[in-house]
């Protein structure tokens, strides 16, 4: 099953400079385990600050540069290869935005962490309502800072 995983403020955004614009551990502590035991899809950018958690996971990191190879994760050129190389039944596509675009129509499932916060940033998650509607979990936690809202949600078919 091929699932998408983000978290992303009131406004989508995902990412400023390369990098989360948070750290909140609740966030990632819900990331790590959803993701435990599938194989995992990202982009440059998302494997760069990955990579220091990447050894004991099945990492697939895509590049249009055909010479350059991921130390610690599998290398692939597009998205197709990417979804060739999985050994695992849980694919978890983990971005950045242009994956997350391309993956929408092949994924039967997103995981929506919702952070009310504005956030400054330069990349954005794709509005998602039109095609992931159907909420199948819903649960809200409040961190030190922020409000979470976890969604698990499934395409309206």
């Amino acid at each position: 099953m091929i699932n998408l995983i983000v978290a992303c403020g009131n406004n989508r955004v995902i990412g400023k400079n390369g990098r989360l614009p948070w750290t909140i551990p609740e966030d990632w502590d819900y990331f790590m385990n959803t993701t435990s035991g599938g194989s995992m899809i990202m982009g440059k950018t998302c494997y760069d600050e990955f990579a220091p958690h990447s050894h004991d996971r099945e990492v697939i990191a895509l590049t249009r540069d055909h010479t350059f190879r991921f130390p610690h994760a599998k290398t692939a050129h597009s998205l197709t290869h990417a979804l060739s190389l999985a050994e695992n039944e849980q694919i978890w596509i983990c971005g950045g935005e242009a994956l997350y675009q391309e993956a929408f129509p092949l994924a039967s499932r997103l995981y929506l962490t919702l952070i009310e916060h504005d956030f400054e940033g330069d990349v954005f998650f794709p509005s998602w309502e039109k095609t992931f509607s159907k909420i199948l979990t819903q649960r809200k936690v409040q961190t030190e800072e922020f409000t979470l809202e976890f969604l698990v949600l499934e395409k309206n078919e």
